[in-house]
């Protein structure tokens, strides 16, 4: 613990209201947690809720894999050239480079997500009896189709539900690279150092843009992928900030992080 405890530093000023923010939000954040389980609890049941975690997590792990599989595959050019925008700072800064967008999730959120669905794929002779069984106990009543199972856990019937799946898992990386570029665009336009917290946008640009960009499909063509449902987008938007700022915060107050974010 004492090493642990050696990785703490004395915060600045600035910081000191940093920590006071990562607090008030991470409590937020459980709280929303907490409140969004007792309410489709409540309305559905709680093995709804776990289905909604469920899909909530099949559908985005090509974005948070990719979202940190930038930062390992960075460095190199950055992508705004050095070049800065009217009010005189970068555009992006120094740490978006064309490697991390490009090679992040061709490299490691894609290939990872891919090997994943297959094993889904394998195992679904398993896994799909496993949720009729439930389904026809009536454990489910938001979720009471095996329909749904079968598209977030392997994309729909195969071969073309695969394929499209494997689309999707795509389309879910680069609309999450996108969305980071698009949330350091914003943070230098507020004149936020980097490494210094951009609250709630740090952790929902990549999360916004990737639903974005897998919902157009939806759109264009219905009977080969869905526009993700309200309730899971609200639960992504609670759970990607909770992960992340709890997690941080958490860390801190236990002297695994110099601070707080």
């Amino acid at each position: 613990m004492k090493n642990y405890l050696s990785k703490k530093r004395e915060l600045t000023p600035t910081e000191q209201q940093f920590k006071k923010k990562a607090t008030i939000f991470a409590s937020l954040c459980a709280f929303l947690l907490l409140l969004h389980f007792f309410i489709v609890s409540l309305v559905f049941t709680s093995s709804d809720w776990i289905t909604t975690l469920i899909f909530s997590l099949l559908f985005i792990v090509p974005a948070y894999l990719s979202n940190a599989s930038m930062v390992i595959m960075g460095g190199g050019s950055p992508i705004d050239g050095g070049r800065t925008w009217r009010d005189g700072r970068r555009l992006f800064g120094e740490h978006k480079t064309w490697a991390g967008l490009i090679k992040g999730p061709l490299f490691i959120g894609i290939p990872i997500s891919t090997g994943i669905f297959v094993l889904f794929l394998v195992l679904w002779q398993f896994i799909g009896p496993a949720f009729q069984v439930a389904i026809d106990f009536d454990l489910y009543f938001l979720y009471n189709s095996l329909n749904y199972y079968e598209y977030y856990f392997i994309g729909g019937p195969f071969p073309i539900g695969f394929i499209s799946l494997i689309f999707r898992i795509i389309i879910c990386s680069y609309g999450a690279g996108l969305g980071d570029l698009i949330g350091s665009f914003l943070k230098r336009r507020f004149d936020i150092e980097s490494g210094m917290p951009f609250w709630i946008v740090d952790q929902l640009d990549f999360v916004l843009f990737a639903i974005l960009f897998v919902s157009i499909p939806g759109f264009i063509a219905p009977g080969l992928f869905w526009v993700p449902d309200i309730n899971i987008v609200i639960f992504l938007i609670i759970l990607t900030p909770s992960v992340t700022i709890i997690g941080s915060t958490a860390g801190y107050y236990l002297g695994l992080k110099e601070v707080p974010w």
